[in-house]
């Protein structure tokens, strides 16, 4: 109950430390392979087994952490299989060990970072060696005096195989004096003579017996020696050790030549029989006597050889003092010396990197934090706090930091954003220190190497380049270099030119060109000035990394102006180098008459000016000579000049405005004379350029001149007039063509056009006088009473209707239906139509309706009330339904109107004149005569106004069981 408690308050009290230690807990994964396999056997597969795990994601690159010594085994990079590189003997790599197992360490990358686990492969032993005697025979002397249950040691026996396979016991052949006991000692089975039975030398002085070693294997191996055992003459007393420890430590550090200790036997008998000599029993192993001797006469037992506790900590001494009489028998003294450690070792460490043959540990300049650089393996020989080691970053740690990942395994991870143009190289210093007295340490350096990416973009040494080219270049002339670095290395740094294509400068950009790799801008055709003053487009800069990265700048391109333009001289404009100038002459005053500007030539409005000697004493101005040069500044700055004028004197020309006077007082003794002059305009340029004419100047009356004008511009339109009436003209036809079109082609907006039943109601979905219900033409039970009679109505019942004379209206009282002026053109078309095919006029068409209507549903009698009646030109035919047929009609407020069809007898007889009755006289010539077509005629017309009265009247429902009209 108290342990329980204890292990409780053990749990409550670090539940953190449980945590720490589970989650630190490596991954590691165990196989098994029997020993003696061939190469290539494959013992697992890591992909499998991580899956199995639960691991998930891509999981590459699996590789093998070195750790000093060559491993039997290989790991396949792509899937972790790991295999045997040679036949595997188990012997070879665990002699001596019970439990054989290789144990290495695999990185493997998970999603971009690097894991760590462990592989613990255990080779199994198969029983491949029987246990084996140092010696075929073995010789063993005994006193025929000797005491029963003396001891006598035997040769051990050796199986390199382990377990059930290794030496498991001993047996003797049978016989009466000796019986075998096996002890365990340091891990061995030794086999001792047990004497069962007082010896006696005369009557059996040897005696052969075989010593038998046994596995436990399957099947089972053995092996055996032969003992003679030699009876000696009986010698009275053997040395006997005085007490002795039989464990002695000794520190491994001891040095050679130190006594370990000092034994003592002795012997009763005189002379020789009691004098003791020591040695080492003969079935010492080899190891031991190596390292240890002792003195045969003083029994002090030293030191020979040097001592490893990591080596073997625990040695047996089996040492034998013997007296020097004849027949001695010896005694034995088996001593146990155990080794203490020391820290004799300091720490080591090893390191592994990927990838595993690169010289140097590398990592990304854009590795994000905690990204694997390096794993970090340390180890101590040394037990206990000789062994355990501390392991941290001595310099340059800043961006890298120690992880323990379990035990005495480390990685070193990346503390900080990495910047290879900061620092493209890391110079790490790792110590580890153990915790022994005194402490010892390692040291060991690693060198990073800081890989580069894209991350830097090209930049140019400026962000505007500017450059002056004179105009008139030499095509293919290279006039500026762009020049840009990019900081990264290889292909992220190379640089290429190139200029944007679409330029948002507004400037175009194939003018020029841009070397790629140089970066020289070349102009590609010669340039004009007098075009643009100016250019400026974008160069980009690109680097070839991935992703490439682009930066650009702005060259601005400044053209210089060379004289290259002639001056051109618009006023007065020559032709073929001749310019004609005509100069009115005011008669009466004697001055020359200068028209006021461009405005006043439009206008021919002339305003006399008298520019007399007194305020320009160059004389009268005739004209201005216009002139224009396309270069800028000087190369376009112009000076006019007279080379030939004939006579002299008679014209003064200003240099600089270009004004042309007359040098006279009485300009009307010039009118009719014509004089040349030569005009030269130059401008200021380097070479000047110089554009020469012949002005031929013309003297003319004034008044002469303006008649001309103003006949001329009476003849004349001018050109906006003429746009104008042109546009005004083609927008009045267009307007009236679209006014004709619209008119005649939508005869459906029309008044006058009824619903049709007879067609599909489809056909008038979107038609004005469609009811608001859906109609059915079973719905529809019309009947009209045709009546043929022979004399014309009364002229109180009926109205004539003809097709000149328009329809009257007689007021209705309340309640009664009226024909609408739809149904009254309707009908007066109608009847247009059938007058126009060629009807009688004697005979007309009667349509009455009733003048009130009771909502019970009959038609009442009522002879007093007025009527609309359309008369109309009858047909000679009759004709009369068989059979007798009703049609309900229903208005809204469910209202009913019945109009009732009799036979044509009964109509004649019972029918008052103020039902609505369709009558024709009864003409024997016209009888028979009708054929069927008129019949529907008839039939159409009447439903035609029945429908278009009621549409306009109210919301009409029409409902009967009557079969279809035809």
């Amino acid at each position: 109950m108290l342990q329980v408690l204890l292990l409780l308050a053990a749990l409550i009290e670090c539940p953190p430390c449980q945590a720490h230690n589970a989650a630190s807990a490596p991954l590691i994964i165990q196989y098994h392979v029997w020993e003696e396999q061939p190469s290539g056997t494959k013992v697992g597969r890591l992909l499998d087994d991580l899956r199995e795990r639960g691991e998930t994601g891509s999981l590459e690159n699996f590789q093998v952490v070195p750790h000093g010594h060559a491993l039997p085994v290989t790991v396949d990079s792509r899937d972790g299989t790991v295999s045997t590189l040679r036949r595997l003997d188990r012997e070879e790599l665990c002699w001596g060990e019970e439990f054989c197992e290789l144990a290495f360490s695999v990185l493997y990358r998970k999603g971009g970072a690097m894991h760590f686990l462990s592989v613990l492969v255990e080779v199994m032993d198969k029983n491949d060696h029987s246990p084996i005697f140092p010696n075929l025979v073995q010789e063993v002397e005994i006193s025929e005096t000797a005491s029963l249950r003396m001891r006598i040691p035997l040769d051990r026996a050796v199986d390199p195989d382990a377990g059930p396979n290794g030496l498991q016991t001993y047996s003797l052949s049978s016989n009466e004096h000796f019986a075998l006991d096996v002890r365990t000692s340091g891990g061995t089975k030794q086999a001792e003579l047990v004497v069962i039975k007082e010896l006696d030398r005369e009557l059996q002085p040897t005696l052969e017996l075989i010593l038998t070693a046994w596995d436990k294997g399957d099947p089972p191996k053995s092996g055996s020696t032969k003992v003679i055992v030699t009876i000696l003459d009986s010698n009275d007393n053997s040395p006997v050790f005085e007490k002795a420890p039989a464990v002695i430590e000794l520190a491994e550090d001891t040095i050679r030549g130190t006594i370990v200790i000092n034994l003592r036997a002795t012997d009763p008998d005189q002379g020789a029989n009691g004098e003791v000599e020591y040695s080492l029993s003969k079935h010492v192993p080899l190891d031991v006597q190596r390292l240890f001797s002792i003195h045969p006469k003083t029994g002090a037992l030293t030191l020979q050889g040097p001592l490893d506790f990591e080596e073997k900590n625990v040695y047996e001494v089996d040492v034998q003092a013997r007296d020097l009489g004849p027949n001695a028998i010896p005694s034995h003294h088996k001593l146990q010396v155990k080794l203490r450690d020391v820290n004799d070792n300091a720490p080591r460490i090893h390191i592994t990197w990927t990838p595993p043959d690169s010289p140097v540990a590398t990592v990304s300049e854009g590795a994000p934090n905690e990204t694997f650089l390096a794993l970090v393996m340390v180890s101590d020989a040394d037990s206990g706090a000789n062994g355990q080691v501390q392991v941290h970053i001595l310099s340059g740690s800043g961006s890298f930091r120690l992880k323990q990942i379990h035990g005495n395994n480390y990685m070193i991870v990346t503390n900080d954003t990495l910047d290879r143009e900061r620092q493209m190289e890391y110079n790490l210093t790792l110590l580890a220190q153990d915790s022994g007295q005194p402490s010892l340490s390692c040291i060991k350096h690693l060198t990073v190497h800081v890989l580069d990416e894209n991350d830097n973009a090209p930049m140019f040494t400026k962000g505007l380049y500017r450059s002056v080219l004179k105009e008139n270049n030499t095509p293919g002339f290279p006039f500026l270099n762009v020049e840009a670095r990019d900081v990264d290395l290889d292909l992220s740094g190379r640089v290429s030119f190139s200029i944007r294509e679409s330029n948002e400068l507004g400037t175009p950009t194939a003018f020029f060109s841009v070397h790629p790799s140089s970066g020289a801008v070349t102009v590609q055709q010669s340039l004009d000035y007098e075009e643009s003053n100016s250019y400026s487009f974008i160069v980009e800069a690109v680097d070839q990394g991935y992703p490439p990265m682009t930066s650009s700048a702005t060259v601005l391109v400044e053209i210089q102006d060379v004289n290259d333009n002639y001056p051109v001289i618009h006023e007065p404009l020559p032709k073929k180098g001749i310019a004609l100038l005509s100069v009115p002459v005011n008669v009466d005053k004697g001055e020359i008459v200068t028209p006021l500007g461009d405005k006043a030539l439009e206008d021919n409005v002339y305003k006399l000016r008298n520019y007399s000697t007194l305020n320009n004493p160059e004389g009268f101005l005739a004209t201005t000579i216009r002139a224009s040069d396309a270069d800028s500044g000087l190369n376009g700055r112009l000076s006019f000049r007279i080379t030939d004028d004939r006579p002299s004197n008679l014209f003064f020309l200003d240099k600089t405005t270009g004004q042309l006077y007359v040098n006279t007082t009485n300009g009307t003794e010039l009118i009719g004379r014509t004089f040349k002059l030569g005009i030269a305009v130059s401008d200021m340029g380097t070479p000047m350029l110089t554009t020469r004419i012949t002005l031929e100047v013309t003297f003319i009356n004034f008044r002469d001149h303006l008649k001309n004008l103003s006949h001329d511009n009476q003849a004349q339109y001018s050109f906006t007039m003429l746009l104008a009436i042109c546009l005004g003209s083609t927008c009045l036809v267009l307007f009236l063509a679209i006014a004709l079109a619209k008119t005649f082609c939508h005869p459906d907006k029309r008044d006058n056009r009824a619903y049709n039943c007879r067609q599909a109601e489809s056909t008038y979905t979107r038609h004005p006088r469609r009811p608001q219900k859906h109609i059915r033409k079973t719905d529809i039970q019309l009947v009209p009473v045709l009546r043929g009679r022979k004399e014309v109505p009364q002229e109180d019942e009926t109205e004539a209707l003809s097709c000149t004379s328009p329809l009257v209206e007689k007021p209705l009282p309340q309640g009664q239906f009226t024909l609408t002026p739809t149904l009254a053109r309707m009908a007066q078309n109608q009847a247009q139509a059938e007058m126009d095919g060629n009807l009688p006029l004697t005979q007309s068409k009667i349509l009455r309706k009733p003048g009130s209507i009771e909502w019970n549903g009959t038609l009442p009698y009522n002879p007093g009330t007025s009527y609309r009646t359309l008369q109309k030109p009858r047909n000679s035919s009759s004709s009369s339904f068989a059979n007798s047929q009703t049609s309900t009609l229903r208005r809204n407020k469910n209202e009913e109107v019945k109009l009732t069809t009799m036979e044509p007898l009964e109509t004649l007889s019972t029918a008052p004149s103020n039902q609505t009755t369709l009558r024709r006289p009864k003409t024997t010539e016209r009888r028979g005569k009708m054929d069927e077509s008129d019949h529907r005629q008839i039939l159409r017309n009447l439903v035609r106004l029945s429908m278009a009265a009621f549409a306009e009247n109210g919301s009409i429902e029409l409902s009967s069981a009557s079969p279809e009209v035809q």
